[in-house]
C-alpha cells in the first residue's frame, strides 16, 4: 500500500503536470518518482480574417520576385503586399518588365494595352540606396516561398502605390498569406494601412509580436542597436514614428503626438518607423 508522503507527492505532481492522482501514485515508489508524463505542447497558428478578393483578375501567377515585399505576376500586374515592409535592397527594381526578362522566363505572360502604350524604357523606374541588413535573406525567403506559384490577390479597394504598385495581400494556394509569412519570421514588419479590415492587421501585429519575443530574422538584431534604447514620436493618426531629431517629430500637433521610450516600445504599439534608414543598419558585406 502507497503511504501518505507518496499519495501527497502525487497531489502535487498531478495539479502541475495535468494528470490523475492514480495514475501518478502508479508511477511513484517510496519517496522517489521514477516517470512523469509531460503534456504535449500543442502547437497554434494564428489564421488571418477573411478580405475580398480583387474585382479585376483576383488570380495570378508570381513571374518575379524582386524584392522582399514586391511581386511581378505573368499578367505583367507589380504587387506591392499590403500593410508590411521589408528591408530595401541596394537598388529597387524597375516596375515594368523588358523584353529579355520574358524572354528568359518559360510563362505566357498577357498583354496589357496600358503598360505597351507606354513602353517599357519610359515605364521603367528605379531608385539606388544603401542596401539594408536583412534585404536579400527576405527576398530569397519570399522567392522560396512564392515564386511560380498561383496566388491570389485580396483587397476591399484596388488602390496603388507612389510608385504605381497595387496594394494587395496576396494568398498562396494553400491560404498561406505571404504578408503573414514574412511578419511571423521576422523578414518585415507591419504597417498600418486604414484601408485594411483592424481584424487583418491585428492578426499582423499579433504575429509580430512573437517574431520579436522570439528574435527571429532581423528581430535579433535590430532590437539590439543602440538606436533601440533611445526615445521616439509616434503619431497617432499615422501610426508611424519618428526619431528625437527628425524635424518632422516636432511638427506633429500635440494632441496627436505619443512618445516611446524604445524601440520595442514603438513597435509593441503598432507603430511603424517613417524613415528606417534613420536607424536601420546596412547589410553585411561579404
Amino acid at each position: 500500500m502507497l503511504g501518505p508522503k507518496v499519495l501527497l507527492r502525487a497531489l502535487v505532481l498531478c495539479a502541475t503536470l495535468g494528470s490523475t492522482p492514480m495514475a501518478m501514485a502508479a508511477e511513484t515508489e517510496g519517496d522517489m518518482v521514477l516517470s512523469a508524463p509531460v503534456p504535449a505542447r500543442e502547437e497554434t497558428r494564428l489564421v488571418l480574417p477573411d478580405i475580398p478578393e480583387l474585382e479585376s483578375r483576383p488570380r495570378a501567377i508570381v513571374l518575379q520576385i524582386p524584392d522582399g515585399d514586391t511581386l511581378r505576376l505573368t499578367d505583367r500586374r507589380v504587387i506591392r503586399l499590403a500593410c508590411i515592409d521589408a528591408p530595401d535592397l541596394a537598388l529597387s527594381q524597375p516596375t515594368l518588365f523588358t523584353n529579355q526578362e520574358l524572354r528568359e522566363e518559360n510563362f505566357h505572360v498577357e498583354k496589357d494595352e496600358e503598360t505597351q502604350a507606354k513602353g517599357t524604357k519610359k515605364g521603367q523606374r528605379s531608385r539606388r540606396h544603401v542596401e539594408q541588413y536583412f534585404a536579400v535573406e527576405a527576398r530569397d525567403a519570399l522567392r522560396k516561398l512564392a515564386l511560380k506559384r498561383h496566388v491570389t490577390l485580396r483587397a476591399e479597394a484596388s488602390r496603388k502605390d507612389p510608385q504605381g504598385r497595387l496594394l494587395a495581400d496576396v494568398v498562396l494556394e494553400d491560404g498561406t498569406s505571404l504578408a503573414a509569412f514574412l511578419v511571423e519570421n521576422g523578414f518585415a514588419y507591419v504597417v498600418h494601412d486604414p484601408h485594411f479590415p483592424q481584424g487583418y492587421l491585428d492578426a499582423l501585429y499579433a504575429l509580430q509580436q512573437k517574431a520579436m519575443q522570439a528574435r527571429r530574422g532581423f528581430w535579433g538584431r535590430i532590437l539590439e542597436l543602440e538606436a533601440a534604447r533611445l526615445p521616439w514620436t509616434g503619431n497617432t493618426e499615422t501610426r508611424l514614428f519618428y526619431s528625437g531629431n527628425d524635424v518632422r517629430s516636432q511638427q506633429i500637433k500635440p494632441r496627436l503626438r505619443m512618445y516611446f521610450g524604445t524601440l520595442l516600445d514603438a513597435f509593441s504599439s503598432g507603430y511603424a518607423p517613417a524613415r528606417s534608414r534613420d536607424f536601420w543598419p546596412a547589410a553585411d558585406k561579404k
